[in-house]
This record gives C-alpha cells, structure tokens and sequence, in this order.
C-alpha cells in the first residue's frame, strides 16, 4: 500500500511515527547544535533560526525514526539494494514570521566537488560550504524525500501544498508533468512523517500574522548509493540496514 499510494499521488502521510514530546527534544537538541554552528544555520533578517543543512553527520536526529515499519519499507522499495540518506536539513517557520513558497519541485543535491563540465547537472553552487548542483529528472526520479514535523501542520502556521500526480512523466509529448488533480493542503500532526517524490510539484502558505505557533521539520533526502553517474558522488551518503 505504501509503495501503491507513492506511485500513484507522489506522496503519503505516515501517522504518528515520533511521538510529540520526542518532537521537541529533536527541535531543542537542533536548535542548539545550530545555535553553535554559525555556517550551517540560516538566519532571517532579525536574527532567528529558520532553518539548518548539512545535518546528516548527526544520525541520531533521523535514524531512530526512518526504521518505522512502514518508513522502512518505503526506503527498501524505492532505493534498495543500498540505500543512503544523502542530505539532511532543517526548516522553521516562527510565528508570524513564515515565508510563502511558490510551487516548485526539488531539483537541488550535494555533491563531493564540482567538475569542470557540470553535464549532465546544471547550476553549481556552494551552500554552507557544501557543492551542490541541479540534477536531472532521472536521478530524482529515483529519490525519495522523508519530512518529519515537529510541530502540527495548521491552516495558520504556514501549511504545505502540493499538486498530486504532478511527478509523473509527461503525457502525449507534453512538456509539463501530468497532473489531474488540483492544488492540495496538507496538514500533519507533530510527530508524523510526509513521505514524497522529489519531483512532486509543491509549495508553502504564508503563516498567519496573528499565529502563535511555529512550525518545524527535518527533512531527509534517500537515495540509492551508486545513482549518481561519474564522475559525480555524493558528498555523503550515510548507508542504511533496513
């Protein structure tokens, strides 16, 4: 069913897979390992945490909770024979500060280095010390993307949206993703996990003003190890035993 509901939809929401008071230790214990890394967090205009990369070397924030049945499963359909978590970030949106986030779909992956001829990927770039580029539809045609929330995800706190089916491969020779559904809101409860397809169009409201609650996820990218074609590899890919 998992597998069904990702081929179909693009995502899939697992239930209570972290419970909440385990939610706000993971949130305090990142809040503090960025309080103190000044190049992996990211700051807005007044100085606030609203987000953290390079997170991955820090197994303990994302290896208890993906070996959920269910999570599991999912990483071993998609990924298997060696499966890698191979990113690892973090998002917050404080109260009244959230940003919106037009639809888009993730194209972006950290690399070991650069290379002269970046093709088949495109725009390189460094973030937080970190090379990334663009990679294509075929690689991330292969990924699957696991967001923990913190915190619930509510009407007022800057929810997720997304396009079902809009990660499918184009229909007839058309040059957009199929997609026969329109614009969808999702809402999670802290401690449940939004599974999805990279290539999944989606996007975010803008909080509230007038919102007393904050919302936070870590996200983890999966991949198998060896996707990537030479002379490209991952910056680190940490291999799972599922």
């Amino acid at each position: 069913m998992p597998t069904r509901l990702l081929n179909r939809f693009g995502y899939r929401i697992v239930r209570e897979v972290v419970s909440p008071a385990d939610c706000e230790h993971l949130g305090d214990a990142i809040t503090k390992l960025l309080s103190a890394d000044a190049v992996s967090r990211i700051e807005n205009r007044q100085g606030d945490i609203v987000g953290g990369r390079n997170l991955i070397e820090y197994d303990w924030l994302w290896e208890p909770w993906i070996r959920n049945i269910q999570i599991a499963r999912m990483i071993r359909d998609y990924a298997s024979p060696k499966a890698c978590v191979v990113r690892v970030l973090y998002f917050d949106k404080p109260p009244g500060q959230g940003w919106a986030l037009s639809l888009h779909r993730d194209r972006t992956i950290a690399v070991r280095e650069h290379h002269l001829l970046p093709a088949p990927f495109a725009k390189p770039t460094c973030k937080a010390g970190v090379p990334h580029v663009e990679a294509t539809d075929e690689v991330m045609s292969q990924m699957l993307t696991l967001r923990l929330h913190l915190d619930p995800m509510r009407a007022d706190n800057g929810p997720l949206y997304i396009v079902p089916r809009s990660h499918l491969p184009p229909q007839n020779g058309g040059i957009e993703p199929a997609a026969t559904e329109g614009i969808q809101t999702i809402y999670c409860r802290a401690g449940d996990v939004f599974a999805m397809r990279p290539l999944l169009s989606h996007g975010s409201h803008a909080t509230d003003p007038n919102t007393e609650f904050r919302r936070r996820v870590l996200h983890v990218e999966i991949a198998p190890r060896d996707l990537l074609p030479a002379p490209y590899q991952w910056h680190t890919a940490k291999l799972l035993s599922l």
